[in-house]
């Protein structure tokens, strides 16, 4: 019940935010959604904005501090069972790989083989779209962070 309520709540003082200043006072634009408003440089300060980044502060420092011994004890249930869970699996395909033929063991381990080439290439070609999208994404905010500097520019002469 507490969690739903600090969910609101965050939704609530994240609508907030986003409503508090005028349009024309903040620098617009998806790359700015996360983080703290860039007031233009001709925009008076709005005490409403500090109000509510200390209020989003508070939650999260909240929420952390619910969340992170969660986590923690999670970690330690994982680092308890995971070994033990290995072990057995282990166990249970050495016994499965015993009963297989010379040949049905050779097929697996060339499929193995081809697979694992597979995913290399695969990891490889996922890397090098990440790589080209980041480029990409550098360029579109550089794009944009140019024309709000010529705009604030325009808007001091």
């Amino acid at each position: 019940m507490r969690s739903v309520v600090l969910s609101a709540a965050f939704v609530f003082v994240t609508l907030a935010t986003v409503a508090a200043a005028p349009p024309d006072k903040v620098s617009p634009g998806k790359p700015n959604v996360g983080a703290t408003p860039q007031v233009m440089a001709n925009a008076p300060v709005n005490p409403q904005i500090k109000q509510l980044e200390d209020q989003i502060k508070s939650l999260r420092d909240e929420y952390h501090s619910q969340l992170d011994p969660l986590q923690t004890q999670v970690k330690a249930l994982k680092d308890k069972y995971d070994p033990q869970i290995k072990s057995l699996e282990d166990q249970k395909k050495t016994l499965v790989e015993a009963s297989k033929s010379p040949e049905m063991q050779r097929l697996d381990s060339d499929e193995d083989a081809d697979l694992a080439a597979l995913a290399d290439k695969e990891k490889t070609e996922i890397a090098k779209v990440q790589d080209q999208i980041k480029s990409e994404r550098e360029q579109i905010k550089d794009k944009y962070a140019q024309r709000r500097k010529e705009l604030a520019t325009s808007k001091a002469n």
